[in-house]
């Protein structure tokens, strides 16, 4: 008898799937294509809770008004911001929302990750917040703990059901192939 897909499997099977992709690349040592605004210093193009679709970008792909996504040399985090200036050692980058350049301008292109595609998941939406809360990144520690609780409700019900099937007897449709006709 063939089994029917529901939009619950679909759905898992998505988000699955999208978690193996992270774990690749995080493997990898290389950061997700996709990426959480963390703070307001890109706004209004950019808002906190936002996630951005990146690519990798060359010294020759980065023009002036890029958005581009590098690591801070000070700090050493991920930073989305506007390139406003290039010269031979690097970018002179700019929030939208900040009134100067950035103090530690130039970005070698070496710490230069990608560049924005112009897509965004808007942050309205929740996933960008939910990402960040999970994290950790908001209202540390509750975050964690949802997500370690949510994995030991789910490893529980998952082997609650493989001990179930085990002490189940065959289907009585099953049984009934089996018996002698009458």
């Amino acid at each position: 008898m063939a089994r029917r897909i529901s939009a619950a499997d679909i759905a898992l099977i998505i988000l699955t799937l999208l978690l193996l992709m992270v774990i690749v690349y995080r493997v990898s040592g290389n950061i997700t294509p996709l990426l959480v605004v963390k703070s307001g210093s890109m706004e209004p193009t950019l808002r906190v809770g936002d996630v951005i679709v990146i690519e990798p970008a060359s010294p020759e792909d980065i023009k002036v008004g890029d958005v581009i996504v590098f690591w801070n040399p000070w700090y050493g985090n991920l930073v989305v911001h506007r390139v406003v200036h290039i010269t031979e050692e690097g970018v002179y980058t700019r929030g939208d929302a900040n009134a100067g350049i950035d103090p530690w301008s130039p970005i070698p292109y070496r710490s230069i990750v990608g560049k924005w595609t112009g897509f965004k998941i808007p942050y309205w939406t929740g996933i960008g917040y939910l990402s960040l809360f999970l994290s950790g990144e908001i209202y540390p520690p509750y975050g964690m703990l949802l997500l370690v609780g949510l994995i030991a409700i789910n490893l529980f019900f998952a082997l609650r059901g493989l001990l179930r099937r085990e002490r189940e007897p065959e289907s009585s449709q099953e049984q009934g192939e089996d018996a002698p006709p009458a």
